[in-house]
């Protein structure tokens, strides 16, 4: 049997840049049992497998693997799924344009195309995020030592440091500059010896509002127990939660707010995501990601 699926470079207008996933636009035939195995023999950041068996044309089931595990959700593979859907005529756009909705195990997610001429094509999908925040969290010199990084490296002056948790709990961390995110290393041994790991957190989000690109608002990057050093991953899961964390500080006051925050830089696959949220008090945030995707390959997968 045979399963055609394509790769796409997400939250880039360029091939080669961004992250890349993996994309099954018909997953019928395919067991639960081969889809872990399929997205580890891949080995993308993602794989995704998509099922159309709702009564309703433009709602498509999304499953996503990465090549340790399913996740109820994540944004670049609604980007890449956008992409190949359209590719394989799934999506008819009217005037550049169309509406679907994507189901992911964490909920149903509106998602808006468009396709300009001569440009990458740009999704943005929209969610809720209301998460609890904990300003109780580790010590300075404890991060700075688990990050290996200067405590002076850590900037509190607009922002701090802060628990946000939806499903997934995130250490966000502000940093002074892009070159200390850039440098940060995770230290396993400093972070079994801080208090660290008894707050959940499995991932942290170092970020700075000082970037070397003019278009950019803010750089990010993820580290962790369960991520490799050398590793840069995409950012897109743990918006939800930087939404809700910027929307925490007096800093940031109620109404609509845009911003680009990107990840890696040219030699390491640079992503760049464009946010919009509506920021009231006593409500969830509204949150809108969107970014450009390029289609890379199409492939073939024989399975015996």
């Amino acid at each position: 049997m045979t399963h055609t699926y394509y790769t796409a470079d997400v939250f880039t207008e360029t091939a080669f840049q961004g992250a890349q996933i993996a994309v099954f636009t018909d997953a019928s035939g395919i067991s639960d049992e081969q889809m872990p195995l399929i997205a580890r023999e891949i080995n993308l950041s993602e794989t995704v497998f998509v099922s159309n068996n709702t009564e309703q044309d433009d709602h498509f089931k999304l499953r996503v693997f990465t090549p340790l595990k399913e996740i109820s959700f994540a944004g670049h593979p609604v980007l890449a799924t956008a992409k190949a859907l359209v590719e394989e005529g799934m999506i008819s756009l009217n005037d550049g344009k169309a509406s679907v909705c994507f189901q992911q195990k964490a909920g149903d997610l509106s998602v808006n195309i468009e396709q300009r001429e001569g440009e990458a094509l740009f999704v943005q999908f929209s969610l809720s995020s209301d998460p609890v925040i904990d300003r109780y969290t580790p010590r300075a010199s404890e991060l700075a030592a688990l990050l290996s990084i200067d405590e002076s490296d850590i900037d509190s002056h607009t922002f701090q440091t802060r628990l946000v948790s939806i499903n997934l709990p995130y250490l966000i961390l502000p940093l002074a500059s892009q070159a200390a995110v850039r440098k940060a290393r995770f230290d396993m041994k400093a972070w079994s010896q801080s208090s660290a790991p008894a707050m959940a957190a499995q991932e942290i989000l170092v970020f700075s509002n000082h970037t070397d690109n003019s278009d950019t608002d803010f750089h990010a990057r993820l580290l962790g127990p369960s991520i490799g050093i050398h590793e840069d991953p995409p950012i897109g899961s743990a918006m939800p939660c930087f939404a809700g964390y910027l929307g925490s500080h007096d800093a940031i006051r109620e109404g609509t707010y845009t911003f680009i925050i990107d990840r890696g830089c040219a030699a390491t696959r640079r992503s760049v995501l464009a946010i919009e949220m509506d920021n009231h008090a006593d409500k969830a945030t509204t949150l809108r990601v969107g970014g450009n995707v390029v289609l890379v390959s199409k492939n073939t997968l024989l399975l015996s």
